[in-house]
């Protein structure tokens, strides 16, 4: 979810530079660099979470869910407690 908000907002972002290149109107220029500011804020996040999440082993900033149908599946790194005896 986290890098489809990412793409989301860069396309946002780029649809209006175009738009305010082809208009007359100057403050469409600086609407669409406000939007890429917001499209910056939104990929650091998506970066910061993976490299957070990754060091910790744990969802520390959520990124959301995949939009697959597929049950989602993890690989968990092996647990060095040894398991009781019976």
């Amino acid at each position: 979810m986290a890098v489809f908000l990412v793409f989301l907002t860069l396309q946002a972002t780029e649809v209006i530079l175009v738009i305010g290149n082809f208009s007359s109107n100057p403050d469409t220029i600086k609407i669409g660099g406000y939007v890429g500011i917001a499209t910056a804020a939104v990929a650091w996040y998506a970066s910061a979470a993976g490299v957070i999440n990754g060091i910790t082993g744990r969802r520390v900033l959520a990124v959301g869910s995949p939009f697959s149908s597929r049950p989602r599946t993890v690989d968990r790194a092996p647990s060095r407690t040894p398991m009781p005896q019976h």
